[in-house]
C-alpha cells in the first residue's frame, strides 16, 4: 500500500510543480489496463498484471502533447508454498502527436518519452522487501474516440523499455495494454 501512497504523491507534486506551466485547462486520463512482460522470465513467472495509470497534460501545442503519468501494477503468484507480491509504480513523461486532425471523432495517437519503475517484491521467504528502480523510454500508439465535447475515450499501447539496475535478475519489460476516459479540468 506504501508503493501507491508515494505513486499519488509523485503524480500530485508533479503537477503541483509544472501547475505554472499550464496556460488553459488540459485534461486528466484515467485508464486501466494490463501489464503484459515481454521477458521470457518475467512473463512465465508474473504472467500478467493488472495496471491502473493517471494522467495529465502538461503542456499542449497544436497536435503536441506533454503528457505525465504515473500509477500501480499488481501481482500475485504462488512460489514455493509462499505468495509472491509484485508491486510496480511507473511514472511515464511522454510527449505525444495526434496524427490527423484532432477535431475529428477518431484519431490517432504516437509517442514516446522516458520512464521510472520502481518496483517492491515481499515474500515471506524474503527478510524484507526488495526494491528496485530502473528507467527506460516508453514508446506508445493509441486510438481517442470523442464522445462528446468534453469526454475522450482512449485506446493505448505503450512498449515501456526499461534498462534493469545489475541487481536486478528478472527483466520487467512490457507491454501496457489501456482503455480509460480523459476529462477536461477547470
Amino acid at each position: 500500500m506504501t508503493l501507491l501512497k508515494i505513486s499519488i504523491c509523485s503524480f500530485v507534486l508533479s503537477v503541483i510543480l509544472i501547475w505554472p506551466v499550464v496556460i488553459k485547462s488540459q485534461p486528466i486520463a484515467i485508464r486501466a489496463g494490463i501489464y503484459d512482460f515481454t521477458d521470457i522470465t518475467a512473463s512465465e513467472f508474473y504472467l500478467l498484471a493488472p495496471t491502473i495509470l493517471l494522467g495529465y497534460d502538461v503542456w499542449k501545442k497544436s497536435r503536441v502533447t506533454l503528457n505525465l503519468s504515473t500509477g500501480i501494477s499488481f501481482n500475485s503468484v504462488k512460489y514455493d508454498e509462499y505468495r509472491n507480491y509484485l508491486y510496480m509504480v511507473p511514472l511515464m513523461l511522454t510527449v505525444n502527436y495526434d496524427l490527423p486532425n484532432p477535431n475529428a471523432s477518431v484519431w490517432p495517437v504516437i509517442g514516446m518519452g522516458i520512464s521510472a519503475l520502481g518496483t517492491a517484491n515481499k515474500n515471506r521467504n524474503l527478510v524484507k522487501t526488495y526494491y528496485s528502480l530502473a528507467y527506460g523510454f516508453p514508446a506508445t500508439g493509441g486510438l481517442r474516440f470523442r464522445l462528446n465535447k468534453k469526454l475522450v475515450f482512449t485506446f493505448d499501447l505503450t512498449y515501456n523499455l526499461l534498462i534493469p539496475p545489475v541487481s536486478e535478475n528478472v527483466n520487467l519489460n512490457g507491454i501496457i495494454i489501456t482503455i480509460g476516459l480523459r476529462l477536461p479540468v477547470k
